[in-house]
């Protein structure tokens, strides 16, 4: 069961595989979101952005103003829910920042740390920074589109789409639009193509 509450930025699926249903929150659709793992007795909650390895925030320990941006879908279609997970460093002034250390997919099942069952590398064609990451399916064909706005220079974003294939994901070489700012306008059905939760009435 995989299903979107009906603002589009809450989505509701058994991450972990364990048998009990975990929530995904996302309120302001920032790529920045909240997972609350379900437990017999209480809830865990990580952040998006605590997703990085020990050798991960390493590489990054000395690099001002970076970020960690993710996406939650089911990418390869096998039912799992799989994390896109981008860190990059904010643009200088106009200029675009040339580090992104993290572009990779982990498929689900996904850890209660969020690593995952497996990792392979998301194909870039540039390494400036990733303002937003978001999953949409809207051919709804079970396999997620990952969105991801990046800098383009000049306080610009352009929105690159990816499909994963027996390649693995590649997001494209040219945006397929351009935006100021990733906001809840851009892609304004969020989580939504993945179905609303209809829950049983008594």
């Amino acid at each position: 069961m995989v299903c979107s509450d009906e603002s589009g930025t809450k989505l509701t699926a058994d991450l972990d595989a364990d048998g009990r249903l975990d929530e995904i929150r996302d309120p302001h659709r920032s790529g920045d979101a909240t997972v609350v793992f379900s437990r017999a007795t209480t809830a865990v909650e990580v952040r998006v952005g605590e997703a990085r390895t020990v050798w991960q925030k390493a590489r990054s320990a000395l690099v001002p103003d970076t970020a960690t941006r993710g996406a939650f879908g089911d990418f390869d279609g096998d039912g799992y829910l799989d994390l896109a997970l981008f860190h990059s460093r904010r643009d200088v002034g106009d200029s675009t920042a040339s580090h992104l250390p993290v572009h990779e997919l982990r498929y689900g099942p996904l850890a209660r740390d969020l690593s995952g069952s497996r990792t392979r590398h998301i194909d870039v064609a540039r390494a400036s920074f990733v303002s937003d990451a978001r999953a949409t399916d809207e051919n709804h064909d079970g396999r997620a589109e990952l969105q991801v706005f990046q800098s383009v220079g000049d306080g610009g974003l352009g929105r690159y789409t990816g499909r994963h294939t027996e390649d693995g994901l590649t997001l494209g070489d040219e945006p397929v639009d351009y935006t100021g700012t990733a906001g809840p306008d851009d892609l304004p059905s969020g989580w939504r193509d993945f179905g609303i939760c209809v829950y049983p009435t008594a």
